[in-house]
């Protein structure tokens, strides 16, 4: 076994040299190249901004080979917000950077960290903890289970294309780099407010979507565009980042464009459908590109030919933890309603029992109880139940919650919400 201390860095001050070193284990883990100085610092500067918790796995002496004192495991999170439905934003422990070092694996280390930190986050009231999860078999053991998803998608513009307007007035103007990051921060503001599912954005998002450096990649982008959609008063309410790659003509003269989408974010569907009309209508462009298609998006239906409209990629986005079950139930937004009784499973010991819930749309009441419970599962499928991703019914076919039919049925009604959750922040 690794002889090693769990220790926190809060992320304050000036850069140190541990912190530099915790970097380094960090982005070489994620295959990143390595950091500038520059980079060092609007990564240090972000992490300040978002008051985060920098926690390690460090050896107690020298390594053979090493000259300075290096972590064998990272583990960052800061407090954010999660819309949990009906415009609550409820504060949340966010989890990123999570590596262990190859040679430091099977010894627990990952397990200590996340106790430490989930623990902590409990004993401070929270009730909720995401993450985003390079591998999808590593979280579950932990109580984490997919909550949103991701929709890349790729629409062929060019001759034949045809968008119809949005119904909202307002209007597309380009945007000076150096303006994007305070409409950006409007606009997502009201994005986060209104969407169910939405996590809030850590400090560095701004950099990566205009191009000046990104944490994703320890690099800048070059090249980068940037438009808003302002409404009918003057107010902005969607904002899209992009490049212009250049690829062979297709018909296009001497070359075409392919139009990719560094962020979009818009306030509502009008909005939403006006941005993507704009980024269509850019000269010589053949295809757009973007990251996140809302699910509940107007463009396929907007579209003369919905078959120009490719979605390219599916896949999890966030992980949820429940902290506290009967206080996140509680802070959840509710659409449908009734009463049931639910065992949760918890491996980690933090928020299991059997919960008594009852539910409308002006909110719920869950308090522990002793009856026999009508539903059983884990606190994982809880999480990927709680802002509508998942479907009880297909859930328990999967094995993953136990029950009659007709009180899994039950669960689906109370679970279910009018609208997917919609989700467009990496951490």
């Amino acid at each position: 076994m690794i002889d090693c201390t769990i220790e926190t860095m809060a992320a304050t001050g000036a850069l140190t040299d541990d912190a530099r070193r915790w970097e380094h284990v960090m982005s070489r883990a994620f295959g990143n190249p390595p950091v500038d100085e520059d980079g060092a610092q609007r990564w240090w500067r972000g992490l300040c901004a978002d008051r985060a918790r920098l926690r390690g796995a460090w050896p107690t002496g020298p390594e053979p080979g090493v000259a300075r004192r290096t972590p064998y495991a990272t583990f960052a999170s800061f407090d954010g917000t999660i819309n949990t439905g009906r415009g609550h934003l409820e504060r949340a422990d966010l989890i990123t950077d999570v590596t262990v070092r190859p040679s430091a694996r099977r010894n627990g280390l990952l397990t200590a960290l996340m106790r430490a930190d989930l623990t902590e986050a409990a004993g401070r009231g929270l009730t909720l903890a995401a993450l985003t999860a390079t591998e999808a078999t590593i979280y579950r053991r932990f109580g984490f289970g997919p909550a949103t998803e991701t929709v890349g998608a790729t629409l062929r513009t060019g001759p034949g294309h045809g968008l119809r307007a949005p119904a909202r007035p307002g209007a597309v103007h380009e945007l000076d780099l150096d303006a994007a990051p305070e409409v950006m921060d409007r606009v997502f503001a009201l994005f986060h407010a209104a969407s169910r599912g939405s996590h809030s954005r850590p400090a560095w998002c701004n950099d990566h979507a205009t191009g000046v450096w990104s944490a994703l990649t320890n690099g800048s982008i070059e090249g980068v565009h940037a438009a808003a959609h302002w409404d009918g008063r003057g107010a902005p309410d969607g904002v899209v980042t992009f490049t212009l790659r250049r690829g062979p003509a297709g018909g296009h003269g001497d070359y075409a464009l392919d139009v990719e989408v560094i962020e979009m974010i818009a306030a509502h569907e009008s909005a939403e459908l006006a941005l993507w009309r704009y980024l269509a209508s850019i000269d010589l462009a053949r295809s757009v590109g973007a990251p996140h298609l809302n699910p509940n998006s107007p463009l396929p239906w907007a579209l003369d030919d919905p078959r120009r409209l490719a979605r390219t990629s599916r896949e999890d986005l966030t992980w949820l933890r429940i902290l506290d079950v009967p206080g996140a139930l509680r802070a959840r937004g509710w659409d449908g309603c009734g009463r049931l009784t639910m065992e949760v499973r918890d491996p980690l010991g933090l928020s299991g029992g059997v919960f008594a819930l009852d539910v409308s749309p002006e909110g719920a009441e869950a308090a522990p109880t002793g009856a026999r419970p009508e539903v059983s599962l884990g606190i994982a499928t809880l999480g990927s139940l709680y802002l509508g991703l998942a479907d009880p019914v297909a859930m328990a076919a999967a094995g993953l919650i136990e029950g009659d039919p007709e009180r899994v049925a039950a669960l689906r009604v109370l679970f279910a919400t009018d609208r997917a959750p919609y989700n467009i922040t990496y951490f």
